[in-house]
């Protein structure tokens, strides 16, 4: 607190007095049944008091006045300052040395008390901005949270302006039009604090004639901005200990935002780690996944160019088939990368449409007619199944990526179920086969991309880049849905996943439309 509020007032010198006359009267009143010693005692009882409630001054004036009146009133000749008795001069000695101790004593508890509590509340203040800046989703929240409790803080408005702001391309400071800094002295001020990286001006020793305080936001490693506090009324000066907060929440402010930029570079060194993984992991999965079916297409290319009227009609129909075959896998290979890529930059886009699941099912089951001819393929979709909120393009793509795998990774002849059902706000849908199965404890792994477990491997190495399935996650997440798989009992795999069945409003059917 500032010296001035310790200066006691006038009216604990005249309540100081006022318990002085108090006890005063009391002994009066049994001057004749007590000994002098003990209206001695009673009179320091007053003094007591009087330093258990108030600052050093009144406790000296109750101690001045208490001695004057035992002198006055108690010792004899009464109504006399003069003292016969010498011995009383030890008496008015102890009285004076008890009395000074004992307001000593007290004025440093009260000062220890009133620290404390300046503490705790300085404790409190900082842990409430911390609490509220660690729930701070990005740079501009948290500036704004510590703005806020600087305001309330130095009982004002406060801003806080961030190093590019300040500083041109030139190297020069900038000042805005507004926010204080339309005063020349806060300038002055707002440019001696960043220059030096201490506090300026308003309640402070440097720059005082400024009308707001201006500190630098800054930390050990590193200068970040200046915060600048603007008081409600300028003539009225913080006291030490808010001007304590005011300086331990810039600076826990500084801290938090030297956090926060550290972790947003982690972040985005981390995502363009990532990201050149990825590149590196599409690359070569590119250049391993594409050599098969173009070395196909260019056997059999070669082979029809080299000799065409040798060879019967039927093995040049198989070579064309094997070069539309490889193609159409090329192109599924091709489209997998680029899904994959908008899935891991987070730009896939989904435009949702509330359509009936038949029609995904049946273009899937369509597009794949040639690779399913080994496969019996049974379709349960009750009739009363609801409308879903899909992209019909994507959710057909997860269905594709799904059928693929089972084609692939199943036996010749090996049936494959498609079902779904629905729950309380979520259509949920399921693919069935009776494979090997995935091995105990990938259930999750195979998520992942480019993940191939060893039964996949073993069953048609390199036939799959191992991004099918992530790319169904990707696309079920952006569904606002979720995908599992499990071990089917009796051997093969289930894959499900849901739809919620929350989207775009639903359209009116035309009149026209409904009636005909």
């Amino acid at each position: 607190m500032a010296g001035s509020e310790r200066r006691s007032p006038a009216g604990e010198y005249l309540r100081a007095a006022g318990i002085v006359a108090v006890s005063t009267a009391i002994c009066l009143v049994l001057r004749r049944r007590l000994a002098t010693i003990d209206i001695a005692m009673l009179l320091l009882i007053g003094v007591v008091v009087v330093s258990a409630r108030y600052r050093r001054g009144p406790a000296l004036l109750a101690t001045a006045l208490s001695i004057a009146a035992f002198d006055f009133l108690f010792v004899p000749p009464y109504y006399t300052f003069n003292v016969h008795d010498t011995a009383y001069y030890l008496t008015f000695g102890v009285m004076l040395i008890v009395a000074l101790t004992l307001s000593g004593l007290t004025a440093r508890i009260r000062d220890q008390a009133e620290a404390a509590a300046e503490r705790e509340q300085r404790t409190a203040a900082l842990y409430a901005m911390d609490r509220e800046l660690a729930a701070a989703s990005d740079t501009p929240g948290l500036l704004a949270i510590a703005a806020s409790h600087l305001g309330r803080a130095g009982d004002g408005d406060a801003t806080i302006l961030l190093e590019e702001t300040i500083v041109g391309t030139d190297g020069q400071l900038s000042w805005p039009v507004a926010g204080g800094f339309e005063s020349a002295a806060v300038r002055v001020a707002a440019t001696w604090a960043y220059e030096r990286r201490k506090p300026a001006g308003w309640c402070m020793p440097n720059c005082g004639e400024a009308e707001a305080l201006v500190a630098p936001l800054a930390t050990a490693t590193a200068r970040l901005g200046l915060a600048v506090l603007r008081p409600a009324n300028p003539d009225h000066q913080l006291s030490d200990a808010d001007r304590e907060t005011v300086l331990a929440l810039i600076e826990q402010a500084a801290l938090a935002l030297e956090r926060r930029q550290l972790a947003e570079r982690g972040e985005r060194a981390r995502r363009e780690v990532e990201a050149e993984r990825l590149r590196t992991a599409l690359l070569s999965s590119l250049s391993h996944d594409l050599r098969t079916p173009l070395a196909s297409i260019e056997g059999a290319a070669s082979s029809l160019l080299e000799d065409p009227g040798s060879l019967p009609h039927d093995v040049r129909r198989e070579l064309l088939e094997s070069i539309l075959e490889e193609s159409r896998r090329m192109t599924r290979l091709v489209g997998n990368l680029l899904d994959m890529i908008r899935v891991e930059t987070g730009t896939l886009a989904v435009q949702k449409s509330w359509q009936p699941l038949e029609e995904a099912v049946g273009v899937a089951l369509l597009r794949l007619e040639e690779r399913l001819r080994g496969h019996p393929v049974k379709v349960l979709l009750p009739s009363d199944l609801p409308l879903v909120p899909i992209d019909e393009l994507l959710i057909e793509q997860v269905l594709l990526n799904l059928l693929e795998n089972a084609v692939r990774y199943t036996p010749a002849g090996t049936p494959i179920g498609i079902s779904a059902w629905s729950e309380p706000g979520a259509v949920v849908v399921e693919m069935a086969d009776r494979g090997p199965g995935v091995p105990p404890g990938e259930e999750e792994a195979v998520f992942e991309r480019f993940y191939r477990t060893s039964c996949e491997a073993s069953a048609d190495a390199g036939a799959g880049s191992g991004l099918g399935l992530t790319i169904c996650r990707g696309i079920i997440t952006a569904h606002g849905g979720r995908i599992w798989l499990e071990r089917r009992a009796g051997g093969g795999t289930v894959v499900r996943f849901t739809l919620p069945l929350a989207g775009p409003p639903v359209e009116a059917v035309p009149s026209e439309l409904a009636a005909g």
